[in-house]
């Protein structure tokens, strides 16, 4: 309805109202109806804009709201077509089978979850992205995963966890040069910030995926199926460690800040290269790997089925999902439903401790309305940077904390844009996943324990708090 011809702004109630409801057709009609989850994400987007019209907005703004989203996630989309053919391509050249017949060569079944974490950790802390180690590494990775009878959702959970390491404490990472611009934090102040919540977190990842590692007995002909894989991966390749070039290139381009379509552009250009001088293919089968994908042709059935992947086409239905999801988004950010909330929960918020879990909240619902990392650390920073400099508390726990949420989430929702292009690389859900990706689940506990004890947590002087110190200044 409206309000002197203009749109209404919601109250809380309402906003909780139009939040939970589109929130629910969604994961009633992934999780529980099994529908593909295009249609439960527009239903949603069509709920949202019938309540912004009631509210007295128009089409033209809500469509508005629809573009501006989409237009956040334009490098996404991008850069998820080039991961498609950088899939294709870097199979054919050997490059990824060279990783998958070392990996299998060299590591032990039983250290596989925790060397996984840890590569990737290495490999997105070098590179500074998440999406980068997930198309190159984590391929490979998941490769040998399946080669050693592990289950996918264990896989690819060691490989998001690793991956989002990197995506959070990189000094090259689009992250975390976000989350200390937008909160006005020196980046390296910001990086020393998060070691307090994601060294710890990242040692007790480690450990579980150890445990876990070392429980996994794997199958009863593990050890010929492995020998299988090699001698058909001799046969199929050329598994000259010059297939290798174009990761170690990919990583010292990244490391040096070249964008990321780019990147991946001379990835795909260098490993097409490759394809032709060692394995003899000439561009037609290049172009056709790029745009349809790769497939197996070694006539052992596990490992075409481990190498038949990529190509632009696998990538547009994730696409699809991306787009849709966005626009939703959008409409909810348009109509001021996710302010509302957010504004409601800086009431809440009357000690350090509560505070910290009123940032998370806050990170949480903005990436649960738009899907979108960038945005789920940008708003709440901006919402609560005047309150943390009202309480005397240093910016850098500001910073660090919509990481520890908003950042490392991003994968474990299944309509975000981290999740989909999962899904699209890795071909496991979110739904799938996301309990196996400790690191995301254990960062914020340590978070929210600073806040509470006042551990790691420092005035605006940069000296120590050792207790919650609004609580301290509320008994005074």
């Amino acid at each position: 309805m409206m309000t002197d011809g203009c749109p209404k702004k919601p109250g809380l109630i309402e906003a909780v109202v139009a939040f939970v409801i589109p929130v629910l057709v969604i994961l009633w009609g992934t999780a529980v109806a099994k529908l593909p989850a295009l249609l439960p994400i527009i239903i949603a987007a069509a709920i949202a804009s019938l309540i912004g019209k009631f509210w007295g907005y128009s089409w033209d703004e809500m469509q508005k709201g629809m573009f501006d989203s989409i237009y956040r996630v334009h490098i996404a989309i991008l850069i998820l077509i080039a991961v498609g053919m950088l899939i294709g391509v870097w199979i054919l050249a050997g490059t990824i089978p060279t990783i998958i017949y070392w990996g299998l060569k060299l590591i032990s079944p039983s250290f596989f979850l925790v060397t996984t974490f840890l590569l990737c950790v290495v490999a997105s802390t070098a590179t500074g992205t998440s999406f980068g180690t997930m198309g190159t590494v984590g391929i490979a990775l998941l490769g040998v995963g399946q080669a050693l009878g592990y289950p996918l959702p264990w896989v690819v959970g060691s490989i998001v966890s690793g991956a989002y390491f990197g995506d959070k404490m990189s000094p090259v990472s689009d992250s975390t040069n976000i989350a200390s611009s937008v909160s006005e934090v020196d980046l390296f102040s910001h990086i020393g910030s998060m070691m307090w919540t994601t060294i710890p977190a990242a040692v007790v990842t480690a450990i579980i995926y150890l445990i876990v590692g070392l429980n996994h007995g794997g199958g009863n002909n593990l050890g010929t199926d492995v020998a299988t894989l090699l001698q058909a991966l001799e046969g199929t390749f050329d598994l000259s460690l010059w297939t290798l070039v174009p990761p170690l290139l990919l990583i010292i381009l990244a490391y040096r800040r070249v964008p990321a379509v780019p990147l991946l552009m001379i990835s795909v250009v260098l490993g097409a290269i490759v394809a032709v001088i060692f394995q003899g293919q000439s561009m037609i089968e290049i172009i056709n790997a790029s745009i349809k994908g790769y497939v197996g042709n070694s006539g052992v059935k596990q490992l075409d089925s481990l190498l038949t992947r990529g190509g632009i086409n696998s990538i547009t239905g994730t696409v699809m999902l991306l787009i849709a999801a966005v626009s939703f988004g959008g409409v909810l950010e348009k109509i001021g439903v996710l302010e509302a909330i957010v504004q409601a929960s800086l009431k809440w918020a009357t000690n350090t401790g509560r505070l910290i879990i009123s940032v998370i909240f806050a990170s949480y619902i903005m990436l649960i309305g738009t899907g979108s990392q960038a945005i789920a650390m940008i708003i709440p920073a901006r919402a609560y940077a005047p309150v943390f400099k009202e309480r005397d508390i240093n910016l850098r726990v500001l910073s660090r904390t919509v990481e520890d949420s908003g950042c490392i989430a991003s994968p474990l929702l299944p309509w975000s844009v981290h999740a989909f292009y999962i899904l699209g690389v890795l071909g496991v859900s979110a739904f799938e996943y996301a309990p196996y990706a400790i690191m995301c689940w254990i960062v914020p506990i340590f978070s929210i324990t600073y806040g509470y004890t006042g551990f790691a947590i420092w005035r605006s002087d940069n000296t120590p708090v050792r207790k919650p110190a609004i609580a301290a200044k509320a008994e005074d």
